[in-house]
């Protein structure tokens, strides 16, 4: 923990007298309780201002992660009110930012530290965006958004490391690309930081919209646009406006980096009122290339070679971009091939694994039809070829596709049959229409019902040698098969040499 931080809070921070004063003319806080000697006692936001000397650095949602200094954001769950926890934080001394309870309210009269309190506001979630909109305008940070059907997160992952070369870096973590992940990533902001890199997800129009505008990018990216969350896009076409929001909020003197080789193109293009920096295969202001081998992946961009620390073309062009965005934020290509080089990529985001003997592509994190057929090609080029051993598919519903759903995966699956791909195996019941595209190309599908079949038919089924790619939708869980595969192999092998 930060030496630092203290109970009343960091050296740094946002004074939780201003946050009073801010919430108060915005009409979002209702009252402040503070600590008295029954316990927790209202006051009007005009009575507070001076009587609360504290400051906060960061926020967070789930009260068990709280450290010190930190802004609990007590939020309604699905099972129970984030208010339940809040009465052990103010008894640690920390403040809370709630919504105002419809009935009784579990932290009027709680006892508290001297130093402790709450925010009351009429909307918890807007005074949170309020607030961090607030912070992120205060600070020098060059920030770039990143938005994209498929490979946000790993370009995202890119710029961070990248950008880390040129100086002190944030950027989302996780899955907080959302309405309440994003602003807490701006309120965990520093003035140390040079760089903010925000990842914006979306599963509707006018989602991006709403993010941008707290973000307020520099330079923002999209990567691509593919059908995925059509249940609420309704189309390719809702998906392509949508993912363009993100440049109404660039202004004239940002960037815009865009993928020339994507649906949307022309449309991002006209759209854009900033600088362009387009880039694609073989258009645009810069031309790239990936390929594959025995040494790993490699990018060539302009004619220069870049190492990618992840398997597949896609990847390739997720670093090109983040390498663009990078040079318009400053960084020298120096410090971007410094920044590479420490690269960390988040887990199951095309992770490259060995599992007794096994090779294992680790994408179970989500999925849609394009990161799905793209991920499968990179399981086709591990090894540039060379690799004696099958190649297997394990793959998972993708979710939110709407009324289409079962045809989309069953298309999915033939196109995964006009591929090298040995054997699709299809797991639980949504995505056993990816098996039936796939055999109906004459390819071998199997079907399973749950993660651990999966695990012990593949254990049974494949050798050391054999790839193995495991992606799904995030509903789909298919992470789980990982450890279920490791333990099923292992007794497998114990087996075998009882036998012998």
């Amino acid at each position: 923990m930060n030496a630092a931080v203290t109970a009343k809070g960091p050296a740094w921070g946002f004074a939780l007298s201003e946050a009073v004063s801010l919430l108060h003319e915005a009409g979002l806080l209702q009252s402040v309780l503070l600590s008295g000697p029954g316990g927790m006692v209202a006051h009007s936001p005009e009575d507070t201002v001076g009587l609360v000397d504290n400051t906060f650095a960061g926020a967070r949602l789930d009260s068990r992660l709280l450290e010190a200094g930190e802004l609990f954001i007590a939020l309604p769950g699905e099972h129970v009110h984030g208010r339940q926890f809040a009465a052990a934080w103010l008894a640690r001394g920390g403040w809370v930012l709630t919504d105002v309870a419809a009935g009784e309210d579990p932290l009027q009269g709680a006892e508290a530290a001297p130093e402790a309190g709450a925010l009351l506001c009429t909307d918890a979630q807007a005074a949170l965006a309020f607030l961090a909109s607030s912070w992120r305008n205060r600070l020098a940070v060059r920030v770039v958004g990143v938005t994209g059907t498929n490979g946000k997160t790993t370009t995202k992952d890119f710029l961070a490391a990248v950008l880390a070369g040129a100086g002190p870096t944030h950027a989302t973590a996780g899955n907080f690309n959302n309405h309440l992940g994003l602003p807490l990533t701006l309120l965990g902001l520093r003035p140390e930081h040079r760089f903010a890199v925000i990842e914006m997800g979306a599963s509707a129009v006018g989602e991006i919209d709403y993010l941008a505008g707290l973000a307020k990018p520099d330079v923002g990216v999209i990567t691509n646009a593919s059908p995925a969350h059509l249940a609420e896009f309704g189309s390719l076409e809702g998906i392509i406006v949508g993912k363009g929001e993100l440049l109404d909020h660039l202004g004239t003197d940002g960037t815009a980096i865009l993928n020339t080789d994507s649906p949307g193109w022309p449309q991002w293009q006209a759209r854009a009122g900033s600088k362009v920096v387009s880039c694609g295969q073989n258009t645009g202001d810069h031309q790239w290339s990936g390929q594959n081998d025995v040494e790993g992946a490699s990018l060539l961009l302009d004619g220069v070679a870049w190492p990618v620390p992840l398997p597949g073309e896609h990847n390739a062009a997720n670093l090109a971009m983040a390498i663009l965005a990078a040079r318009e934020l400053g960084a020298t290509d120096d410090e971007i091939r410094q920044g590479l080089g420490a690269f960390i990529g988040s887990p199951h985001r095309g992770v490259k694994l060995e599992i007794a003997g096994r090779i294992v592509l680790d994408d179970a994190y989500n999925a849609n039809p394009g990161s799905m057929t793209a991920a499968v090609q990179s399981l086709l080029d591990l090894g540039g070829g060379q690799m004696a051993g099958r190649t297997f598919a394990v793959l998972g519903h993708m979710a939110e596709l709407g009324p289409d759903a079962v045809e989309i995966h069953r298309e999915t699956g033939r196109q995964l049959g006009a591929t090298a791909l040995d054997i699709l195996v299809a797991v639980g019941t949504q995505a056993r229409a990816l098996s039936e595209g796939f055999d109906a190309m004459g390819g071998g599908g199997h079907y399973c019902a749950t993660q651990d079949v999966a695990a012990g038919w593949l254990a049974s089924r494949t050798r050391p040698g054999d790839r193995i790619l495991i992606k799904g939708s995030r509903s789909a869980a298919m992470e789980k098969i990982l450890p279920l595969l490791a333990a099923a192999c292992e007794e497998s092998d114990k087996s075998d040499e009882t036998q012998i």
